[in-house]
């Protein structure tokens, strides 16, 4: 099997195949064989087809099956040996049977290759979330009077009384959300400084598309046309596509540290993740596990495991700054 990577950009990597008549009939051979056992034909007992027979009849399907076999192995052969590390999954761009032998050209994007030496001890300066007033209470209140769904239920004093306790503890959480956001932004501005690298073009295109088709999903549209529909996904995904660019980079930061740190999720974390999939759907713990393991979603679950606990990591290790305390001022005043 002959093996040639092509360089088609910084990550992008066009792998070239020419896999010999030997490997090719030996597993077509396989394949006729298999098919042999099963196959019925009128005039022939079952498993005494002529193979010549079964190779005319099933010609597609030797060749489908042919490929699933070929195909995988030749580019698993082809990434050990050229130490490459895809970041997306291979696109098969030609396949061509010539003189007997297989012609193949796979795409594929490999990881950014950088390091990142300082992620311990960053600099993390506590935000104190925003205070909620009473008169925050109270406005949030009248607006939600407004509503005519939520007057009638408003009016009566003591669930007037309720309906201010749940809206404190909202706008409460809200708060407290926002000042952590703050805490981390200064984190990824520390960590993002260091290094520059490019990320994996068609991983920006499919999450920017994500991103593009939750947004619309959000969105009212009724009355638009097609065109109208179309023509402002275009724009979200243009505007989506930078985000994307910088959410991808804030990935691979943080799966260098997991690597360096040998971060690996545990069988508990996993399963705590999946009874909370269950909790938030509804659904039965077994049911989630099944079709987790079906759709092949397990992995991308110990994948988002792993990526977030190298975060806390990082923010663990922080140094962190509860108020900064100015020439003259004895540690401890001012609170």
């Amino acid at each position: 099997m002959k093996i040639e990577v092509k360089e088609i950009s910084e990550l992008g990597r066009e792998i070239n195949f020419e896999i010999e008549e030997e490997i090719v009939n030996r597993e077509k051979e396989r394949i006729i064989k298999e098919l042999k056992k099963n196959v019925e034909i009128e005039g022939f007992r079952k498993g005494k087809v002529p193979e010549r027979i079964i190779e005319l009849r099933f010609s597609s399907l030797i060749k489908e099956n042919l490929l699933k076999r070929i195909i995988p192995d030749a580019y698993l052969k082809a990434i050990k040996e050229n130490n490459l590390h895809p970041a997306v999954d291979p696109e098969i761009r030609e396949v061509k049977f010539d003189d007997g032998k297989l012609f193949l050209k796979i795409y594929t994007e490999i990881k950014p290759e950088f390091d990142i030496k300082k992620y311990k001890n960053l600099v993390l300066k506590k935000v104190k979330p925003e205070e909620i007033t009473e008169e925050k209470v109270e406005n949030t209140l009248k607006e939600w009077e407004r509503r005519p769904e939520f007057a009638a239920s408003i009016v009566d004093p003591e669930k007037r009384r309720l309906w201010r306790k749940k809206i404190r503890e909202q706008l409460e959480y809200i708060a407290k959300r926002e000042a952590t956001l703050k805490e981390e932004e200064q984190l990824w501005k520390q960590l993002l400084q260091q290094v520059e690298f490019p990320v994996p073009e068609k991983l920006v295109y499919e999450r920017a598309r994500r991103y593009t088709e939750e947004h619309l999903r959000r969105m009212d549209l009724k009355g638009k046309t097609d065109s109208e529909i179309e023509k402002l996904a275009n724009e979200y995904f243009e505007k989506f596509k930078p985000i994307a660019r910088q959410d991808l980079k804030k990935y691979f930061i943080l799966d260098k540290i997991a690597e360096k740190e040998n971060i690996i999720p545990d069988e508990k974390e996993v399963e705590e993740r999946i009874m909370h999939l269950s909790r938030i759907t509804g659904k039965p713990l077994d049911e989630i596990k099944k079709n987790l393991e079906r759709t092949g979603k397990i992995e991308d679950l110990k994948e988002e495991i792993r990526i977030k606990k190298a975060f806390d990591f990082v923010k663990e290790n922080a140094q962190v700054i509860e108020r900064v305390v100015l020439p003259g001022e004895v540690r401890g005043e001012g609170k």
